[in-house]
């Protein structure tokens, strides 16, 4: 019978209104990746503290200098044509490109999401496609990785070339390999880092990309340039990150705020302006009892931001 909309079928792909969908993996929750368009900021708008500050998932690392994240908005062209309406900035407010001196984005995937995602990541014919939407106010070639954590941790990283002022769709294929080992936990099982600058500690003139190899880190990446990383103000934005198994790219997997934010809260939650009942337990100590709005990837540590 034919089927409206569906414009082939063969054994390798499903093509749906002209977008290819892959052979594997599943059509629905494909993306192994949380809040991808940029949706929750459950704990700022805006920091310029390193870490987990402001979008959910996305850890802003730095270190020489200083510098400012935030959740911004789209208002048109592309990448809002294709229904994205917030991305990630990193604004390099004081530049440095000292030796020690580093920017990244940072995900982490959790290992029991890739461990029966379907990718037998041990296989070097089989692959993983991450996709994203990315841009930089100053033109040079900037760098992305995935590194394991299980094991002997492997790392493959990629460049990325990108004119000023740019929204520009990366998409990377990458195969498995013998050597990463992924556990059925909890745990970390791969980082992906968007990078706009690591300092020659983190760097090397002959580092290979586009090849899984074993972890340094003093080599993840060649040697960078530096006029991002000495330029005041300088910006780099990230949206519609996608990591789904199989060599196809398909078209971002929207999920609604809710959904999302359910996501993000296995991770971390804010409990504010709900209902807590309690009693003081000494003078100086109440016990309160709460309920958590989903289960938690491990007993969560508890950090109280008033005091009233």
């Amino acid at each position: 019978p034919t089927l409206s909309g569906i414009t082939s079928v063969s054994t390798s792909n499903l093509t749906v209104n002209g977008n290819a969908y892959p052979a594997t993996g599943p059509l629905s929750n494909r993306n192994l990746v949380i809040n991808g368009a940029m949706q929750v900021s459950q704990r700022s708008t805006s920091s310029n503290v390193s870490g987990y500050t402001t979008l959910d998932r996305f850890a802003m690392n730095a270190n020489g200098g200083s510098r400012l994240t935030s959740q911004e908005s789209l208002t048109s062209g592309d990448p809002y044509n294709e229904g994205f309406r917030y991305f990630m900035r990193v604004k390099n407010t004081t530049g440095s490109s000292a030796a020690s001196a580093y920017r990244e984005i940072l995900y982490k995937v959790e290992a029991q999401d890739l461990a029966q995602s379907g990718w037998n990541y041990a296989s070097s014919s089989s692959f993983i496609t991450l996709s994203f939407w990315i841009r930089a106010s100053i033109s040079q070639t900037y760098y992305a990785f995935l590194l394991t954590s299980d094991g002997t941790r492997q790392l493959y990283s990629f460049s990325i070339s990108l004119s000023a002022d740019t929204w520009t769709k990366v998409t990377k294929t990458i195969p498995g390999n013998s050597n990463i080992t992924i556990n059925n936990d909890n745990g970390e099982g791969i980082a992906i880092a968007f990078v706009p600058f690591y300092g020659t500690d983190y760097t090397t003139s002959g580092h290979t990309d586009d090849a899984w190899g074993a972890y340094s880190s003093s080599d993840n990446l060649p040697d960078m340039t530096t006029t991002w990383a000495t330029t005041t103000d300088a910006t780099f934005d990230i949206t519609g990150v996608q990591l789904e198994v199989g060599t196809v790219a398909t078209p971002f997997e929207h999920r609604s705020y809710g959904d999302e934010l359910a996501r993000c809260q296995r991770y971390f939650q804010q409990l504010s302006n709900c209902e807590l009942v309690g009693s003081k337990n000494t003078t100086t100590r109440m016990r309160i009892n709460g309920k958590l709005l989903v289960e938690m990837r491990t007993p969560p540590t508890v950090t109280r931001t008033s005091t009233s």
